[in-house]
């Protein structure tokens, strides 16, 4: 990584009379994995779309390698783009489908995206799909046809169509949110995996917190069309700058303490057994049981204190012996204070 190859300058847009980018600006780095998170509505999906070339901003900058495109046509810039549903053409076999973009710009003598300037305007298509499909690990799919494919297979079908045009930036709206559980969570190491290989600069879409928090170098939290906190996953997490950036970025407890409002993860409490003498100065609260949820390695109790029901994330095998209804005592020793 190194250098800013993408930079948001105070851009807004409005659909008719509703503002949905309010001056919104963010840099990203050349080689980096970034994430719009947002929920739906928030304007993620907008902001990529401005990004690309298919709207317009009402103002504001978009500079890619420090040239502002922000009136540029999609065709004219060096972006390419993964579609939420991959977009591969049914009657294409594979290689064909990968093809498709060379020949586009070879039809309307378009300049090739990152083209070197002494090479051939006859670019070798096949010499350049074998090169993709082999970074790709679908060398043996060439011949097959999209509905001869599985999820992640038609998943990396669509990047090699993107990235064989060496794009500056590539962009990814939501490409694993159909995808089931399992499946997602599988692909999307795959995706990392084969971002970091090609070293091409990544704007991902998701509204899926752990896509966001296990894929991306930056993350860029939005609400209403405004940013909210860009920074790292574990800067995002563990230090959230407000309470909205907080409660949406995991699971939160909010609690007054000396006039101020500090943040718990669920999984910052621990169990305090009887006569335990190893609590020392940290935070203590005590209530009633009146909810368990077994996750697995991990079981998510609700307590209620204080008629404030609170989250308590504890290891399974020692929730095992709780039952609900029962009064406990969990400690605590980090927290965060926020702001709204």
């Amino acid at each position: 990584m190194g250098g800013t190859v993408l930079e948001i300058d105070r851009v807004n847009f409005s659909y008719k009379n509703t503002p949905v980018i309010k001056d919104f600006s963010l840099s990203v780095e050349n080689g980096s994995f970034t994430t719009l998170l947002g929920s739906s509505g928030c304007g993620k999906t907008t902001l990529l779309r401005l990004i690309s070339g298919f709207l317009h901003p009402a103002s504001g900058k978009i500079l890619i390698d420090g040239k502002d495109q922000a009136k540029t046509e999609p065709n004219k810039r060096s972006v390419g783009m993964v579609f939420q549903d991959y977009a591969l053409f049914p009657h294409l076999s594979v290689r064909q489908n990968i093809e498709y973009g060379l020949k586009i710009k070879r039809k309307w003598r378009l300049p090739f995206i990152n083209r070197n300037e002494n090479s051939s305007h006859t670019e070798n298509f096949e010499e350049s799909v074998t090169e993709i499909s082999e970074k790709l690990g679908i060398q043996d799919l060439l011949k097959r046809y999209p509905n001869e494919l599985s999820g992640g297979q038609q998943q990396r079908v669509a990047l090699a169509r993107a990235v064989i045009l060496k794009p500056k930036i590539l962009l990814m709206d939501e490409p694993l949110s159909s995808l089931d559980t399992k499946l997602r969570e599988s692909l999307r190491l795959e995706l990392k995996e084969i971002q970091q290989k090609l070293g091409i600069t990544t704007i991902y879409v998701t509204h899926d917190q752990d896509e966001a928090l296990s894929l991306s170098d930056k993350i860029s939290v939005m609400n209403e069309g405004t940013l909210q906190q860009f920074g790292s996953p574990k800067s995002i997490y563990f230090e959230p700058k407000n309470r909205f950036v907080a409660d949406f970025v995991g699971k939160a407890n909010f609690i007054e303490k000396n006039g101020k409002t500090i943040l718990i993860r669920p999984e910052w409490f621990f169990l305090i057994e009887e006569n335990d003498s190893k609590t020392g100065e940290c935070g203590q609260l005590s209530g009633e049981i009146v909810m368990q949820e077994f996750l697995g390695a991990r079981t998510r109790l609700v307590i209620r204190s204080e008629n404030q029901d609170i989250y308590v994330d504890l290891d399974s095998l020692k929730a095992s012996a709780l039952k609900t209804g029962e009064i406990i005592k969990v400690g605590y020793q980090e927290f965060r204070s926020v702001t709204e």
